[in-house]
This record gives structure tokens, sequence and C-alpha cells, in this order.
């Protein structure tokens, strides 16, 4: 039943069954909203979120409708105070702009969940097959090797193996288990090992050797990002320079020597305004560093 579903949507100020309920008026709105959007119903199953392509447009509809009739309305009582003439363009501005930025935030979540389910599933998964190879090789079979990471604390990855135990427990055999829950999985690496697992198992392999490559297979990738990554920071050092250091000190000078022409008048808003400028390209600094760091290692 709809109602059973329980999601998360950001910027919604109603119930969720409450939000689904009026939502779901606005289905053939919704239709068009997810055309535009090709890749929303995949991205909602990567991301967990028990929503149709269909149903998700039209909350994200809903939502949009809804914040640019109350923002509107509260610009335009407010602006009719201070400039009547100018109430309804301004009303209308400040609405759309916002519910705009509600649009995109709503357009752009099941993205932004996949992408934290596959940071979680890459900084675990190492650490997972590397349990399972030691279970296996003190003569553990994989069906308990999975069940102990399916009872373990390795994030998603816990998860997807305790998907795929349900399916093991409820009669799917084991290699059709495991395909499954690496269908639809967003991590790269994990559908990779994943496969390599089940064919390994379908042709008749060792189990023990196959765990073992694939550690030894993760374990190599994952050097390679660090290598990349220490690279890469060579440049973002020199730009962290850049930003904390040398355009600061420039924009001091440079204002400095503006004051002492005493036809330019230095304010005092300029410096907070470098001062902000510096703050902002800290906290871009930070993502930037974030942003690039290795995968397997988490972020």
């Amino acid at each position: 039943m709809v109602w059973l579903k329980t999601v998360t949507i950001p910027f919604s100020p109603f119930p969720f069954p409450v939000l689904l309920g009026i939502s779901s008026h606005l289905k053939g709105i919704g239709s068009k909203i997810s055309n535009m959007f090709p890749y929303l119903e995949l991205e909602l199953r990567q991301a967990e979120i028990d929503l149709s392509a269909e149903e998700y447009g039209s909350v994200m509809f809903f939502l949009f409708a809804f914040y640019f009739s109350v923002f509107s309305s509260i610009v335009y009582l407010f602006m009719l105070k201070l400039s009547p003439p100018n109430a309804l363009i301004a009303a209308l501005t400040f609405g759309g702009l916002f519910s705009l930025m509600v649009f995109v935030q709503l357009s752009v979540y099941p993205k932004i969940k996949v992408k934290r389910k596959v940071r979680d599933l890459d900084r675990n998964l190492i650490f997972a097959l590397r349990t399972i190879l030691i279970e296996i090789k003190s003569g553990v079979s994989l069906f308990d090797s999975i069940g102990l990471i399916a009872q373990g604390e390795f994030g998603s990855v816990s998860k997807e193996f305790r998907n795929a135990l349900e399916k093991i427990n409820s009669g799917t055999l084991e290699e059709a288990a495991l395909e499954e829950i690496a269908t639809y999985n967003p991590s790269l690496f994990f559908r990779r090992t994943i496969w390599q697992l089940v064919n390994g198992l379908k042709a008749g392999a060792e189990v023990s050797v196959v765990m073992k490559s694939l550690v030894e297979t993760l374990s190599k990738e994952q050097r390679n990002q660090i290598r990349k990554y220490g690279s890469s920071l060579r440049l973002l050092s020199l730009m962290y320079m850049m930003l904390g250091i040398i355009v600061p000190a420039l924009g001091l000078t440079f204002l400095i020597i503006l004051g002492s022409f005493p036809q330019i008048s230095i304010e005092e808003w300029m410096f907070w305004g470098l001062l902000v400028f510096v703050a902002i390209g800290q906290f871009m600094y930070l993502g930037i560093l974030k942003t690039n760091r290795p995968s397997l290692l988490g972020g």
C-alpha cells in the first residue's frame, strides 16, 4: 500500500503520507516532469527511495507550487507597505527564485543520496571482503560468511548482504541473489566484485582463491587512487596558498595603495568583503579536498 511507504523528502513541511496523498492528484504533471529526467527511476531505486518516477515528479511539482504561492504571498504583503507599485513584480521574482531552488534541490536529491551510498559502500568494501576471506580460510562456508558481514558494522555493505540473505532464505539460489543485489547497485567496485564472485562460483572455482583475488585487486586500486590523490594535492596546495595567503596579502596591499590617492575613498565594507571572499574560498577548498578524496578510503 502507498501509505506504508516512509520516505524523507527535503523541504517538505508535511508528513509524508499527507504529502503523497496531495501530490497523487498531480500524477499527470508528475509524469511530464519525470520525463525531463531520464535516469530518475534508476536513481530513485539506487537511492532506496520507495517512489516511482511519476510519484516523485508530482511531489516535486507540488512543493514547487506550494513554496511559490507561500513566498510570493509573504513578499507581496511585505512589499505593499514599502513599495506598492513594485509589490507584484517583487513577489513573483522572489517566490519564483526560491521555489526554483527547491525544485532543483529536489531533482538532485536522489543523486546526492546515491553518491553518499557509493562512498559508504566503497569505504567498507575492502574490510568486508577481507573478513569473508579470513572466514572462508578458517573453514566457514560462503553463506555463513555473508551472514557474518550482514550482522556486522560494515555500513551499506552489511545492508546489501542482508538483502541477499533474505532472498536466499526465501528460496533464491545463492548466485542469483548475489547477482540481484549487484544489478542496481550504484557502486562500480561493489558490482564488479559481486559479479566476479558469482562468475567464480558458476565456474566452480575455489571460493578462497576468488576472494583473495578480489581483495588484491581492490587493494591495488586503492593504492592507485592514493597515488593519484597525492599528485593532485600538489596543485591543491598551490591553490590553497593562492586563496589563503597571496590573494589576501595582495588585496590588502592594493587597497592600501588605492587609499593613498585622495580621489579614491576606501570604505570599511571593502575589507569585510575581502574577508568574506577569503572565507568562501576556504570552504570551497575544503569541499574540493573532500570531493577528490579516494572513494575506497571513504570521505
